[in-house]
Formats: C-alpha cells, structure tokens, sequence
C-alpha cells in the first residue's frame, strides 16, 4: 500500500493542489483514496483491452468491496442471479477517484466514454498484482473471474433475463 509520502509526491506533479489532512476517526478501507485508486486500476487490468465502460468500472469496484458483493458477483458470472439480490450500488465517489487517476495519469478517457490504463497505471497495476502483501483477497477474487472481461458480458450481468 503506498504510503501518504510517496501519494504527496505523486500529486505533487498535478497541475491542481491536492492536500492531506489527518482525521480523528479512522476511514473505512475501501473509503481511501489508495485503496479506491489501487481497485480502479487492478479492474482495468481485468478488462479487455484494459479498457473499460463507466458501468464495468462500477460494477467490479463494488464488487471488491466486500465479501458478500464478491459473493453474489461470483454467482452472477455463474448464471445464479436471483431477483431479490441488492443491485449494484453506484458509488459517486468513484467518480472523483477516476478524475484524480486520470489527473496522476493512470488512465486516460477515450471519446467513446470508456477508460483505458495508461503506461503509468499499467505499471502501478503490476506492482499491486506482484506485491502478494497487497489487496490480497481483491486479488484473489479479480483472478476467479473471467479473463478479459468485456463490457459485453457485463451489460448481460446487469439486464434481467
């Protein structure tokens, strides 16, 4: 997990300032940004063409969140979705963690409104993918999916059939 040194050195090359303020009150994990940033880029990693819709991004990073929303994804891709099952939660959040990796230029936004990993966000994925200390039960369950997930696939996910 990268540390609050080496985040103020990478935001420190954004054109935008970006401060760090300690809290009283401990954050969720899956609230802070290095986690939300390390999520993001690990699912574009999963995707084809390391690219990604809005809607897959959504899907995968709330996915990771716990293990019951690992749980209920890993029946989804099996075919036993049930009715009463919570749907996906989009998460207005992710939408400033995107802004901020496309900022520090881990991916970049493409005109058809998809995502792609930079050169840069490639590397930090493989750093978070070799370091087996790291998101090690996010990682487990990215492995336990479909390789090269499309957003094909994951329309079909999110319809009811």
């Amino acid at each position: 997990m990268l540390t609050a040194r080496e985040l103020e050195r990478a935001f420190s090359q954004l054109p935008t300032q970006v401060s760090f303020v300690r809290r009283p009150d401990q954050i969720p994990g899956d609230l802070r940004l290095p986690w939300r940033t390390c999520a993001l880029v690990l699912v574009l990693d999963r995707c084809r063409g390391k690219t990604a819709n809005i809607e897959q991004v959504h899907l995968l990073v709330w996915a990771l969140r716990s293990s019951d929303t690992r749980q209920m994804l890993d029946r989804w891709f099996r075919g036993e979705r049930k009715p009463d099952e919570v749907p996906v939660r989009y998460d207005p959040s992710l939408t400033r963690t995107i802004a901020l990796a496309v900022a520090a230029g881990l991916l970049q936004r493409n005109a058809n409104h998809t995502l792609t990993l930079s050169r840069r966000g490639r590397d930090l994925a493989k750093a978070v993918w070799t370091d087996e200390n790291v998101m090690a039960l996010e990682k487990n369950f990215l492995r336990r999916l479909p390789v090269n997930i499309s957003q094909k696939q994951v329309r079909e996910l999110l319809e009811w059939r």
